[in-house]
């Protein structure tokens, strides 16, 4: 199954400094295809057909339909990015089909569905599973990715979606992993996770609205427990509803999930942790009693509300101030370098890094918002600006390129990526320049959504703007930190000292000092 694991999150109004509802994900997807592509809205004939396709983001590559990693898909003749090959010759088959409806929202899509015109709102994150199933025609077509694309294409309701989406796996079938859709309009959000049937036909799901006034968080470790099926606030398929009346105190989690994603903590660290950054207060510990804890509520009432600022920053947190602060001890290296590289599975045996919110390998992040803005990272959120799109034609950077072929004039997330990754050179001085630098992005944006500066031209520019900006930003650090030193017009070579902590693991402390 694919290495995907992605951090989400939902910010009700109730919760939220100026009232929006949000959206948020980020895609740690190991160098998968990092295209944000628009799909325009169409009209389509009485009796026109939907093609379902395989998504090589869940199972790595499905060559009989020429699904892979990159690109997620090539379908020749599609007007928008998806008719790019990216050096693939034959177009993806789709696995099956369903009826199509006459018009289609307009919508973002990225590994996963994103946002629609009319403010239908997705998040997503992969979550282990008792039985894993391969895509099959006539029996599995559906994987979440492409059940989040067909209802962006058909609805404007988080409720609707739900529902559609439900109708859909169960009638068609569910492939993949574990999963975990956030859905959410205006004013309603819910959380919907599905798994394959054990018998390795149709699928399973449920999902539980998450009341106005708290935040929502989930990282690759499903979070829905026990069903209510007299509640309007949960919603099920037919067969979890019977299961529900048959044994009142059924749990989905502890029924479905064979655990952490990786490794004990790789899930439940980043629940605490974005939980603790907004509710101090509640106190949570930050080590669980087991994966099936309950130590850490569905939802949580934040101490203050939400400012936009703060998601930003918790998709920037390395775990800094805590006593798992990766920007500390020998493991930082000399300069305080938060990033480790995904274990190899005999490494694994041996040990694990904590897993943080911002991954070394996230391939871009989101914040979509009420009002139809989207806030997109294209790489690493912790040394890149978020900026405003729009569900409109984007910035040719934003929706070409491959990680496979390098291209920082023609691809936003290689414009991006250069800065990270000079980053962890020298990281604890450059992250301070960044941050200065994503501040004052952010914050022009911020202002120009405040003056009513928000059509898809002007959101663009900005966006281009800022591109712009990495490109001098890079230049400058290259400047200023070549060789290991510290360089300024006024005098270069200046030195600096090394973290303390990674001098003295590396036996710098009994080198040759004397005879």
């Amino acid at each position: 199954m694919s290495n995907s694991s992605c951090t989400t999150l939902i910010v009700t109004p109730g919760a939220s400094a100026d009232g929006k509802m949000r959206v948020a994900h980020s895609c740690d997807d190991a160098l998968a295809d990092h295209r944000i592509v628009y799909v325009p809205a169409q009209d389509w004939p009485e009796g026109a057909k939907r093609p379902v396709y395989p998504c090589g983001i869940c199972e790595k590559a499905l060559p009989q339909w020429n699904a892979y990693i990159i690109p997620r898909f090539y379908i020749p003749g599609r007007p928008d990015a998806y008719a790019d090959s990216l050096g693939q010759t034959l177009p993806t088959m789709p696995i099956g089909e369903i009826p199509q409806v006459r018009h289609t929202y307009a919508y973002l899509d990225g590994n996963y569905g994103i946002m629609n015109e009319v403010g239908l709102m997705f998040g997503e994150c992969t979550s282990t599973a008792k039985n894993l199933c391969p895509p099959e025609p006539g029996k599995r077509l559906f994987y979440s990715a492409e059940l989040a694309r067909v209802a962006l294409e058909r609805c404007a309701k988080a409720e609707e979606a739900v529902e559609l989406m439900g109708e859909l796996l169960v009638e068609y079938g569910y492939y993949g992993t574990g999963e975990t859709l956030l859905v959410a309009d205006a004013n309603d959000a819910w959380v919907m996770e599905m798994a394959p049937a054990d018998e390795g036909v149709s699928g399973l799901w449920c999902a539980r609205r998450v009341p106005d006034g708290e935040f929502f968080v989930e990282a690759n470790l499903l979070r829905i427990r026990e069903l209510d099926i007299h509640s309007p606030d949960y919603k099920m398929c037919s067969r979890l509803r019977a299961e529900v009346e048959r044994n009142p105190s059924y749990d989905w989690t502890a029924d479905r999930s064979v655990g952490e994603y990786h490794h004990p903590y790789y899930s439940l660290r980043r629940v605490w942790r974005a939980m603790d950054l907004v509710a101090p207060s509640k106190k949570f510990p930050a080590k669980a009693e087991g994966f099936l804890t309950k130590q850490y509520p569905f939802s949580v009432k934040p101490d203050r509300p939400i400012e936009l600022e703060q998601l930003f920053g918790i998709y920037r947190d390395h775990l800094e101030g805590t006593e798992f602060d990766l920007t500390k001890g020998a493991a930082a290296g000399p300069w305080g370098n938060p990033n480790h590289p995904r274990p190899t599975d005999e490494e694994k045996k041996r040990g694990a890094w904590e897993r943080p919110i911002s991954m070394t390998d996230t391939g871009y992040a989101y914040i979509c918002e009420a009002g139809g803005i989207c806030w997109m990272a294209m790489g690493r959120p912790a040394e890149v600006p978020f900026v405003p799109l729009a569900v409109s034609q984007l910035p040719a950077e934003f929706s070409h390129g491959s990680p496979r072929t390098y291209d920082p004039e023609g691809c936003a997330w290689w414009r991006y990526n250069l800065v990270s990754q000079i980053s962890e050179l020298r990281y604890c001085d450059m992250i301070q320049e960044i941050s200065k630098a994503q501040q004052m992005a952010e914050g022009r944006a911020r202002l120009a959504l405040e003056r009513h500066e928000d059509t898809p031209e002007q959101l663009n520019a900005l966006a281009k703007r800022t591109l712009v900006e990495w490109k001098e930003l890079f230049e400058h650090l290259m400047v200023t930190y070549n060789q290991g030193y510290y360089n300024t017009e006024d005098e270069f070579s200046q030195r600096k000292d090394c973290n303390p902590a990674f001098l003295e693991a590396v036996g710098f402390l009994e080198g040759p000092t004397k005879y």
